[in-house]
């Protein structure tokens, strides 16, 4: 699935993740990714002209980053820039909005003085916090973060085709409530109803399946 967007992550940004218990900042994270690939109004929205909240609710806290575009690059990269905060209300107050201006300025003068202010990639974080690709961590976030995803564009795709989950379900042969919890998590729907699922979708299928000795593709 592609990226919408690059992210850059601010050193006060960064500092705050890493005060989190490890299952808040991990989920902050989760949902960074999911933004990168679709837009989602509830994670991600513009406050002001420049100054856009990317926002995580998680066992009943609001965690609140403040952030900005940076289209001097070839790549669009969306930085988040304040330390993060928790909020109970839905509105953000002028003195966080104003500090995220303060540094987007400080930001771009920096460029033109040939400087960088200190960020970090997502991939650096997500190493950082969570481990590298390869690691029984990483993986598990990474799989976890795909079947979301892949159940997110089932729903869209199903919506785009005029059908119900009552209907699709009736194609592929299971119940309404099971395509509930498809769109909600792929995790525990089994390949075989899957499959069934993207075929009555007229999705189109390709598998990369990657072994120590070979490389096979199908579909």
């Amino acid at each position: 699935m592609n990226k919408r967007f690059e992210v850059k992550i601010l050193d006060e940004a960064l500092e705050f993740l890493e005060s989190l218990p490890k299952k808040h900042y991990e989920k902050i994270l989760y949902n960074i990714r999911k933004v990168q690939i679709e837009n989602d109004p509830k994670l991600f929205q513009k406050l002001i002209d420049d100054i856009w909240e990317f926002r995580t609710l998680y066992q009943g806290l609001q965690y609140r980053f403040l952030a900005f575009w940076d289209k001097t690059s070839a790549t669009e990269t969306f930085v988040i820039s304040t330390h993060g905060f928790v909020k109970k209300r839905s509105d953000v107050s002028i003195q966080e909005i104003q500090k995220a201006i303060k540094i987007r300025e400080k930001y771009f003068t920096e460029q033109l003085k040939n400087k960088t202010m200190k960020t970090y990639t997502l991939d650096e974080v997500q190493d950082k916090l969570i481990g590298k690709i390869g690691t029984p961590e990483r993986d598990r976030f990474e799989y976890e973060l795909q079947m979301d995803l892949i159940g997110k564009a089932i729903k869209q795709t199903r919506k785009e085709r005029n059908l119900t989950q009552e209907e699709l379900g009736k194609l592929v042969g299971v119940q309404k409530a099971q395509i509930s919890r498809l769109e909600k998590h792929t995790s525990n729907v089994t390949m075989d109803t899957l499959l069934k699922v993207f075929t009555a979708l007229n999705a189109k299928i390709r598998f990369q399946i990657e072994l120590p000795n070979a490389n096979v593709s199908l579909g």
